[in-house]
């Protein structure tokens, strides 16, 4: 056999392997798991919790699905006054919403538990929309870590895109978190 030819045919056993690799390994036994699905709709527990400066969130009864608001309390000069910001057009605030398993998990938490057959979660951001954010009076004596205080978020009219940019079908109508307690930190 000249060079030609046996390079050829490495190249042909080569390609019958990985494709039957791929039929028998991959699809048949889910080697890799699938990636989360979007749904089209989500419905989000009443309570939330919350930490920091500031983050809130809720997740689904199922653990599946998550929706979180970070605010930088000091860029926004937040205070007990309601504040209206733009969605998607604000410094110092982000609305994004967890797709995937084992969500809560991500929020408020120092140590993240991932699970190596889990895929990551699928990530949309808010583009546009309206967050309307107050907190309760802060008790300034206290030291940095230790100044728990609460925070209220309304969004409305919260439009979603997934993390490469594609337009997303899910859209917030209006959602409240409702004084939920901040100013902690997670560990």
């Amino acid at each position: 056999m000249n060079k030609t030819a046996k390079i050829i045919f490495v190249i042909i056993v080569v390609v019958v392997i990985t494709f039957l690799g791929y039929t028998f390994g991959v699809k048949k036994n889910n080697i890799f798991p699938p990636a989360p699905k979007l749904p089209t709709t989500i419905t989000f527990q009443e309570t939330g919790g919350g930490c920091g400066n500031i983050v809130v969130y809720k997740i689904n009864s199922t653990d599946t699905a998550g929706i979180s608001v970070s605010a930088s309390k000091g860029k926004l000069n937040l205070s007990t006054t309601d504040k209206t910001f733009e969605v998607g057009k604000t410094d110092g605030l982000e609305v994004k919403i967890h797709v995937g398993k084992k969500i809560r998990q991500l929020y408020c938490n120092d140590v993240l538990h991932p699970h190596p057959d889990q895929p990551e979660p699928k990530k949309l951001i808010a583009k546009s929309g309206q967050a309307i954010i107050s907190i309760s009076k802060v008790d300034e004596s206290q030291p940095v870590w230790n100044r728990n205080y609460t925070a209220t978020v309304t969004l409305k009219d919260i439009h979603f895109t997934e993390e490469n940019g594609n337009d997303s079908d899910i859209t917030i109508g209006e959602l409240i978190f409702k004084d939920i307690a901040v100013g902690w930190l997670p560990g």
